[in-house]
């Protein structure tokens, strides 16, 4: 059993808070004039999908959770789970759709994810920093709008929208970061 203070947290550490698994999205090492240092961080309940800013004493201590990263192949969604397949053992499983609210807008039927365990059960998904989308629909470019940097609203194949320069044109695959969610470039 590995413990960490807020020192040592970095981006998507996972720990053990209350209870429950949190896991760092941000965090920011604050020192004020004449008392204890302290770290600023926003944390995502791995079980609800909530997250909290909180405010961390530098010297506390939180158990470190290990989390396991496997590969499998996203078969289909309904309204309330998304379902996987293990892509050694071909063994199925499904995920709570409300658990990976952010997430599900960037995974497609087909897709081969990681998705994170926990001590036996699956906790989330673990996307990479871009993924290649489809446009389902945008507004056709008006002629003479040349802003260099006018954007418009696009539906992609999942249901997300996403602002995509002009030129972008329905049926074309874009690169999406999944962490902000913003048009990265054509695939």
């Amino acid at each position: 059993m590995e413990y960490v203070t807020p020192n040592d947290f970095y981006k998507g550490l996972v720990i053990e808070y209350e209870g429950n698994l949190w896991q760092v999205l941000e965090y920011q090492h604050t020192k004020i004039a004449q008392s204890k240092a302290f770290v600023l961080t926003k944390i995502k309940n791995l079980k609800t999908g909530q997250v909290l800013e909180k405010k961390f004493d530098s010297e506390e201590k939180f158990k470190r959770a290990y989390i396991e990263t496997k590969p499998m192949q996203v078969l289909y969604r309904d309204s309330e789970n998304l379902y996987l397949m293990d892509n050694e053992s071909f063994e199925q499983f499904s995920i709570p759709l409300n658990l990976i609210q952010k997430e599900i807008g960037y995974v497609k039927d087909g897709d081969n994810i990681n998705v994170m365990i926990y001590e036996g059960s699956i906790i989330g998904l673990s996307l990479p920093p871009t993924v290649k989308l489809r446009v389902e629909y945008t507004e056709k470019a008006v002629k003479g709008d040349r802003v260099s940097t006018a954007l418009k609203p696009a539906t992609l194949e999942t249901g997300i929208t996403v602002n995509v320069p002009i030129f972008i044109e329905v049926g074309e695959e874009i690169l999406v970061n999944t962490q902000t969610g913003e048009y990265v470039s054509r695939a």
